[in-house]
């Protein structure tokens, strides 16, 4: 394994570097070049570039788990790789947990040591689409803030850039199938770049200017959108099919909290 981690990056580069030149350059160039080419098999590239692409991914989840193991030391966390069912439990009480976990699968659990309400607690879900022929794996890292406070309800998801040319898209979130997008009448909510969801009657006076503006400071920034859910006691937030470096963690982090702070306190 130490092989493969002092070279990892060496060997796909070059693996591609084979896959390239022995499957797409002219049959004369190759000749040109050596007779290399005539005597490997295109398979048998295409075999060690996989092999060394899987590698890489074992590596890389290793690696990971060493650099939020320091992450949770440095910043006064407990970390959990595989966290199991209670650790767990206050995310599934959320409705879009379907969607970014459809596998009910979550790894790399961070729990703050000192749990005054300030920072969250931050997991890792996995869902898988497609088929048995071809499927995806998509990791998304949710960052949950518990509150003292009761809350409405409320769901607010990023629009894609097919939902601003066709319109709104159902895709798996299951928790919205049956209600309607809610158009903000006195506030000047960023409606071409979320939709947003709620039945509660007071939400347009729940939802500060503050929050609103943090929204828009985003957008301005060509920041990445993300994706917000109050159960009515707690609050997560997350941006979809993405996990982050240590370096992002605390930048969303931080971003999270003047959020969550901005409705708890903010001027209505």
């Amino acid at each position: 394994m130490n092989f493969y981690e002092r070279n990892k990056e060496k060997l796909v580069i070059a693996s591609l570097i084979l896959v390239f030149l022995s499957v797409f350059l002219p049959q004369p160039i190759k000749d040109n070049i050596s007779d290399f080419f005539k005597v490997i098999p295109t398979y048998a590239v295409a075999f060690f570039t996989v092999a060394s692409i899987f590698i890489y991914k074992i590596y890389a989840e290793k690696k990971r788990k060493i650099e939020l193991k320091e992450y949770a030391e440095k910043q006064d966390y407990d970390f959990y790789k595989d966290p199991d069912e209670a650790q767990i439990s206050l995310f599934k009480e959320f409705k879009s947990i379907k969607t970014i976990s459809n596998r009910d699968i979550f790894l790399n659990l961070l729990v703050p040591k000192d749990d005054n309400h300030t920072k969250p607690l931050i997991v890792t879900g996995i869902s898988k689409v497609g088929n048995v022929q071809s499927s995806f794996t998509h990791h998304t890292q949710i960052f949950l803030y518990k509150n003292n406070v009761e809350l409405p309800k409320f769901y607010m998801q990023r629009k894609k850039a097919i939902n601003r040319v066709i319109g709104r898209s159902y895709g798996g979130d299951y928790q919205v199938k049956d209600i309607e997008p809610y158009e903000f009448k006195k506030k000047d909510f960023p409606h071409n770049k979320y939709y947003f969801f709620s039945e509660h009657p007071d939400i347009e006076d729940f939802i500060s200017n503050e929050f609103i503006e943090l929204l828009k400071t985003g957008i301005n920034r060509k920041k990445a959108l993300i994706n917000i859910e109050s159960n009515g006691k707690n609050l997560i937030f997350y941006k979809q099919w993405a996990r982050h470096t240590t370096e992002y963690i605390d930048y969303y982090s931080n971003l999270f909290k003047a959020l969550k702070e901005s409705l708890v306190k903010g001027d209505k």
